[in-house]
């Protein structure tokens, strides 16, 4: 149970206190399963501004209490305006799949430099040939059409990234996850899906308007859009880390059969290439995976961890944690879209 005292949130079960919260020290809470948040905490995080999502106990996205829609009608109005022009569209798809593509190349050529068994030369000259072709592209579908070849090269060279010789990963499996490789991947994308979709509230967009990603019924795909850049970036780097250092091991995670009537990833966090409808889709028996609770603690401390990691951002002459990052690209992004600044730079993996 969440709990307000003071100025403070207390996270307790039954009458033991597990944790203190200062709220002004808060931008984000992420509840996972059955916690339950009492009145007074509900509105005390409403009046703080602090968003709030909720998660199933295996991490699949719920929903979130946020504070009212941002005040910035004129940039949403502006995003409305720049939505209809099929020059921007194209234009700005090309920025984000162009900055995408980069960094997934560059988490390659480093497994490439480090790893003396095997030779990535193949998958980098690919990935490179397909963002020099984006410039061709007529559509923000053929954009996607480049991305999607991009990932699933990229894919199976990061395939060769891991060390481990209990855990396999061959290729991207999403809903649901059938190995600890895609169920990590999977659970870090959609924690940073919610950070991204925070960032872009909080600039005064509407997430539901993107400009690579189509505009479909309940598809925040401007969040979409913007997380594209931050998923070899954050999650991919983090997932090799954890797994090859040993932080987390097979005695980590779950292993059950697969039930048709279980509830699945709804997806909101994946790529361009699929569809939002996996409940739907799915109906081959599968083996899904997920962590066990400690080690989703383990995960969600590692995740933490990286988002406060500091890095030098673009744009700026200073250092910033990826979380700060995110939030000066949707900044920038913002800029783009009023015409301040005349391109959308994606953030570079160095």
């Amino acid at each position: 149970m969440v709990s307000k005292e003071g100025n403070r949130l207390l996270v307790k079960k039954e009458k033991t206190i597990l944790h203190t919260l200062h709220t002004f020290k808060m931008e984000q809470v992420i509840v996972f399963g059955n916690v339950f948040l009492t009145p007074s905490a509900i509105k005390h995080l409403l009046a703080m501004g602090v968003d709030t999502a909720f998660m199933t106990r295996n991490g699949r996205y719920l929903g979130r209490l946020q504070p009212p829609m941002g005040k910035n009608i004129v940039l949403r109005r502006e995003q409305f305006r720049r939505a209809d022009d099929p020059d921007f569209c194209l234009r700005t798809a090309k920025a984000v799949v162009k900055g995408k593509l980069n960094n997934l190349r560059t988490v390659i050529m480093r497994l490439n430099r480090t790893r003396e068994d095997v030779d990535l030369s193949d998958h980098i000259v690919g990935i490179r040939s397909l963002v020099d072709r984006i410039d061709e592209a007529p559509s923000p579908e053929s954009v996607q059409g480049y991305e999607g070849k991009g990932s699933a090269v990229y894919f199976d060279g990061f395939s060769k990234g891991i060390l481990s010789n209990e855990l396999e990963f061959k290729q991207r499996v999403r809903r649901p996850p059938t190995d600890p490789i895609n169920a990590l991947l999977s659970l870090g994308y959609t924690l940073l899906f919610n950070t991204v979709l925070s960032a872009v509230g909080l600039a005064g967009f509407d997430p539901y308007l993107g400009f690579l990603h189509t505009t479909e019924y309940g598809r925040p795909s401007l969040a979409l859009d913007l997380m594209e850049e931050w998923r070899s970036i954050i999650i991919d780097t983090l997932v090799l880390s954890v797994i090859n250092l040993k932080v987390l091991t097979r005695e980590d995670f779950e292993f059950h059969a697969y039930d048709e009537d279980a509830e699945l990833e709804e997806g909101l966090s994946e790529s361009s290439e699929e569809s939002t409808h996996p409940i739907q889709e799915e109906k081959e028996i599968k083996l899904p995976v997920k962590l066990t609770d400690a080690g989703f603690r383990k995960f969600i401390t590692q995740f933490e961890r990286k988002m406060s990691q500091k890095v030098q951002y673009h744009l700026k002459d200073q250092n910033l944690t990826y979380r700060d990052c995110i939030r000066e690209q949707v900044y920038h992004f913002a800029r783009y879209i009023r015409g301040e600044d005349e391109s959308y730079t994606s953030m570079p993996l160095r």
